[in-house]
């Protein structure tokens, strides 16, 4: 239906709603006249879309929300015909409240004393598997609603009041709007604003792309079922299986035709955007920081002209020949396994400064972005500003760890032939190669460093965060999606069997086995490889796989931060060498009478042997010369050596 607008509203105030009317309700010759909502099927959907005002562009559309509230008498209103004639406000029978998932938040209060969290949404690696700025949520496999949306129902008359004259909301209808705005993170402590996307007035990296909305599948641009942070980035998503980039999967919906367990079946391909992403755009491109209108130097400082001697600029403002007149001051070969390499390029970044402050830090840099608006903290709380509005710095001793880890990971994955194969995770099966599939090598790096939360929990660079229970009021940080009862879990899960809709394939579980009142639609049927599912058969080994609640916020460094900064230097292959030879002169008698040492330092450069081809020719239209020998090396430095300096 249209909903009219009107001028000003509290929160707080029934007396502008949407009112459903039945004239003939209160005529009827029954003492206690009674209102509910109930449905007549095992679904009720509703899809929400956002717009600007007098416009048909769609701002966000929040596709198939489930309101489901059971056959029975617990939402229903009775009154008196004396009480119902003094009704004259509205007044609350079901309330209905989603929210994005936050990892800080314990959902477990919020919902029946029998769930467990990993349910309706309540741990999900919400900033790192979902996107946040996307246009489009819908409802994907046989999940409940659509992620990552925590739905909570209540028909409680103690908490949704119905006394005359009515208009009272109740507190748990304004349980989200006691504080103004809602803080992100926990509760009352968290930050009242967070920093999740920049649209930067200067691009250098690639990496700085995981701004961009660059999320999309078969049908629409910009889902919110893909990583909002995408390029650079490297997490395993868990829409596809760990050994696969693109996975057609089904999407059910409830029709409730022609009997109850009746669905359509949606064939969709679920993709790795950021696999995709990364593979298509490091190796290929690369950004000049040359304005398409000036012939300047590059604003990266990385970048330096081929010929500064030369007073021409011709053709730096070209996407095409800019490459052949750049080189790169002080290219890193991600290949490097010395430790004190790694160690002095990561520490470049310190020093830098940010708008947030500290103005003078001495530590190592990597904001997500340079709008953050909130400093960064010595340790991370993981819950409060610093992690939700700040960024993030390295200290001397957290990047000792990152570049012994990185080193760690070049030996155990490399030689890397592409940056992409540096940046993306290796796909392989998740019983095969866990480790290697769940993250690239500088995102597992920065993690098993104790930078955010390393696989074993062990190391744990917040001070706000709990990994486990353990006992604690603190929720745990782990996501506990689960299996029962031979299926995932259901996010209304309660002791009915009957009526449950049926899988497409037997060998993978989609539908939930138990539900309350047939509502078997299950948050936990987006996990593609089930054996993460927490108490899956044959001992659930991989349920850490599924990881942490806090992964990807502003204050959880990710590859892509890092990126920002270091990846215009990377290179997976050398191009300048030194060259050290040794000659000797031998007498008629073969006895050696002298010997000499020289070192050359040689570059090569993006000019071709023969000067016949200019630097952008490719393939065939190189001449037989350049085909064979390629690029040419200029000799940048020569001298003569000493015995002892060998």
């Amino acid at each position: 239906m249209d909903l009219a607008s009107f001028s000003t509203c509290s929160s707080f105030d029934f007396n502008n709603c949407v009112e459903l009317e039945n004239p003939t309700l209160y005529n009827v010759t029954t003492s206690t006249p009674s209102m509910d909502v109930r449905e007549s099927w095992q679904t009720t959907l509703v899809k929400l879309q956002m717009r600007p005002g007098g416009s048909s562009s769609i701002l966000r559309s929040l596709e198939r929300f489930e309101l489901d509230n059971g056959y029975y008498s617990p939402n229903s209103r009775s009154f008196t015909r004396a009480e119902a004639g003094k009704m004259t406000r509205p007044f609350p029978l079901m309330c209905y409240s989603f929210q994005v998932s936050q990892p800080g938040e314990d959902y477990k209060q919020f919902m029946p004393g029998s769930y467990e969290l990993g349910q309706r949404g309540s741990t999900l690696r919400t900033f790192a598997d979902f996107n946040l700025q996307a246009a489009i949520f819908h409802k994907p496999i046989a999940s409940y609603n659509p992620p990552p949306y925590f739905m909570q129902s209540n028909d409680s008359k103690a908490q949704l009041p119905a006394t005359p004259p009515g208009g009272d909301t109740g507190n748990n209808f304004t349980r989200n709007l006691v504080l103004s705005p809602l803080p992100w993170g926990r509760s009352s402590s968290g930050s009242n604003q967070t920093i999740l996307f920049s649209v930067p007035s200067q691009i250098a990296s690639i990496a700085q792309l995981q701004h961009a909305d660059l999320t999309g599948d078969d049908r629409a641009s910009s889902i919110a079922h893909q990583p909002g942070n995408a390029v650079g980035n490297s997490y395993a998503p868990p829409f596809v299986e760990r050994g696969l980039t693109t996975q057609l999967r089904t999407d059910f919906e409830l029709i409730g035709a022609p009997n109850h367990t009746g669905t359509k079946n949606d064939a969709r391909n679920y993709y790795d955007i950021s696999y995709l992403l990364n593979a298509s755009l490091w190796d290929s491109y690369f950004f000049s920081s040359i304005s398409s209108s000036s012939t300047s130097a590059p604003i990266n400082p990385a970048l330096i002209k081929l010929d500064e001697s030369s007073t021409s600029s011709a053709g730096l403002s070209d996407p095409v020949k800019a490459a052949a007149l750049l080189m790169i001051d002080g290219g890193f070969n991600v290949n490097s396994t010395d430790k004190n390499a790694w160690k002095a390029f990561l520490a470049s970044a310190k020093h830098s400064k940010h708008s947030a402050g500290p103005v003078d830090a001495s530590d190592a840099a990597f904001p997500r972005s340079l709008e953050q608006i909130s400093p960064s903290a010595k340790q991370p709380t993981g819950t409060t500003s610093d992690s939700f509005s700040g960024y993030r710095r390295l200290t001397d001793t957290q990047i000792d760890s990152l570049a012994d880890e990185i080193v760690k990971q070049v030996r155990l994955r490399g030689p890397f032939l592409s940056l992409s194969h540096f940046v993306n995770r290796a796909l392989a099966g998740i019983t095969n190669q866990p480790a290697l599939s769940r993250s690239g090598a500088l995102q597992s790096a920065i993690d098993e460093s104790g930078a955010n939360i390393n696989f074993a929990g062990d190391k744990n660079a917040f001070s706000g965060i709990r990994v486990d229970s353990m006992g604690s009021s603190v929720p745990p940080d782990r996501v506990t999606l689960s299996w029962k009862s031979n299926g995932p879990s259901a996010d209304m899960d309660g002791g009915d069997r009957d009526e449950r809709p049926p899988n497409l394939d037997s060998s993978h579980i989609d539908w939930a086995y138990t539900s309350t009142d047939n509502n078997f639609g299950t948050l936990a049927s987006v996990v593609a490889d089930q054996k993460m599912l927490v108490n899956y058969p044959g001992g659930s080994q991989y349920a850490n796989e599924q990881g942490y609640r806090s992964t990807g916020i502003p204050g959880w460094l990710t590859q892509a931060d890092v990126l920002q900064v270091i990846g215009t230097s990377l290179s997976t292959r050398s191009d300048t060498f030194r060259i050290r030879t040794y000659g000797e002169s031998l007498n008629s008698a073969g006895s050696v009478v002298a010997r000499a040492y020289c070192e050359a330092i040689v570059q090569r450069l993006p000019t071709y042997v023969d000067s016949q081809n200019v630097a952008t020719d490719r393939g065939t239209a190189l001449n037989v010369i350049n085909q064979f020998f390629g690029r040419r090396y200029q000799i940048i430095s020569f001298r003569w050596l000493s015995p002892n300096e060998i």
